[in-house]
């Protein structure tokens, strides 16, 4: 009776009271699982829905709530057919839109001597792909069926659980004096930090200031690099050159770091480690001294872009001639990465930019060659492609017609609670965070 308790009020949270309980009140909200935010179908052992929704699913960063609503749902036999709907009252751009089935779970009636059945692995034949729904849009009803169910007669209720993932995506911000942007990152508190070649500063913001942000160094010449060490605050600038001028509060005047050779991009690992990059390969500093730089690509080719995790695992898109690929540094050499299929995969063939997640998942930004091609795709750690922004999307996001060209990434960089910051060639910042 525990474990039917138990299951009951699953359901009743994440799809409303049960059939028959008389007035319905308003839909209650369903808070983010870790892959996804969750919702649960729960039907009788011989087939009777008794909770189906509708559900407000929270969709974290958002204003209001992502609606899913099911009619018309039939059992014939083990298999449930009905039809699904999303509406985006959230505020924000959602992308990528994917819904599926994760589990079922049976109550059987209790029986000495034998287990109560665990969860079962429950998947549509296709995750239902929305694609992109702007603020105030809906989907139509969509048909969908799923199969087999395990229905009967010592069976009491069957609890369904599924998620809805994708990115909710922010609307653009304009930064003053952004021109020819180079580098992003953020510190602790969330506050951006742009790097900008045209007028040869970094320059310090947040959302609500980029009209007006703030001169957080000037280097000796325009800024080809960034890196904030968190722990510190020390603002570590590359100009191309073999000195890293590092920026600390407190200080008039800038410290200077020999890497020994030119080098370009930086960036700050969660352990503090500083690397560099130089030409084909990506080099470290054990405090004030340089390391090697470890070749990711053959000689003559160029790191563009790349980041490191806490464990030291370098990941970065290398050009060699006209191609570009994105590749990991791994003790027996450089090799490239490779991902599932899916939604957004395709960032893989045109990278530009990359940075890891605080939870080890890899962002990709890349041109788009069509409408339809991804320009920004988040990777779990086994490397599936988890929410994706097309370049119809970002079309959308910034006011442009469809078949417009939109600007491409500059840099990423993480914010807090799971964002991430985009930088755009034309010097506008937009937010994606997965759900």
């Amino acid at each position: 009776m525990t474990r039917l308790s138990a299951l009951l009020a699953v359901a009743a949270l994440a799809g409303g009271p049960l059939a028959g309980a008389g007035a319905r009140p308003a839909p209650p909200e369903v808070v983010a699982a870790p892959d996804g935010l969750a919702f649960a179908l729960a039907l009788g052992g011989g087939g009777q829905v008794l909770a189906s929704g509708p559900y407000l699913l929270r969709v974290p960063g958002a204003e209001g709530p992502l609606r899913l609503e099911m009619a018309r749902l039939a059992v014939d036999g083990a298999r449930l057919r009905g039809e699904l709907r999303l509406s985006n009252d959230s505020g924000s751009l959602l992308s990528g839109l994917e819904l599926d089935f994760r589990s079922v779970t049976p109550t059987v009636r209790a029986v000495p001597g034998r287990a109560a059945p665990e969860p079962l692995p429950l998947a549509l034949p296709r995750p239902l792909s929305v694609g992109e729904l702007l603020p105030g849009e809906a989907t139509p009803f969509v048909p969908f069926e799923i199969a087999p169910l395990p229905l009967g007669e010592d069976v009491t209720v069957v609890v369904l659980l599924g998620a809805v993932t994708g990115l909710a995506v922010s609307p653009p911000i304009a930064v003053e004096g952004a021109l020819r942007p180079t580098a992003l990152d953020t510190d602790r508190s969330g506050r951006l930090y742009v790097a900008t070649a045209g007028v040869g500063r970094v320059l310090r913001l947040t959302a609500a200031s980029a009209a007006t942000p703030a001169e957080a160094a000037r280097p000796s010449a325009p800024p080809t690099g960034m890196a904030l060490r968190r722990r510190d605050h020390g603002l570590f600038v590359a100009t191309g050159g073999a000195t890293v001028e590092v920026y600390r509060p407190g200080r008039t005047r800038p410290a200077a770091l020999d890497a020994g050779r030119p080098v370009t991009l930086l960036r700050v690992d969660a352990s503090g480690v500083l690397r560099a990059a130089s030409g084909n390969g990506v080099l470290a500093f054990d405090e004030a001294k340089a390391g090697p730089p470890r070749p990711l690509g053959p000689e003559g080719s160029e790191v563009l872009s790349f980041d490191a995790d806490a464990r030291g695992r370098v990941r970065a898109v290398v050009r060699n001639g006209e191609t570009r690929r994105v590749v990991a540094s791994e003790a027996a050499g450089a090799s490239p990465v490779a991902a599932g299929r899916g939604p957004g995969a395709d960032a893989l063939d045109a990278p530009r930019a990359v940075r890891f997640a605080a939870d080890g998942a890899l962002w990709i930004a890349a041109d788009g060659p069509t409408p339809e091609s991804a320009v920004l795709t988040r990777f779990s750690p086994n490397g599936e492609p988890r929410g994706t922004l097309p370049r119809l999307g970002l079309a959308l996001l910034l006011g442009k017609d469809e078949e417009a060209g939109v600007p491409p990434a500059v840099d990423l960089a993480p914010g807090p609670d799971g964002l991430l910051w985009v930088l755009l060639e034309s010097g506008a910042l937009f937010g994606a965070r997965p759900f």
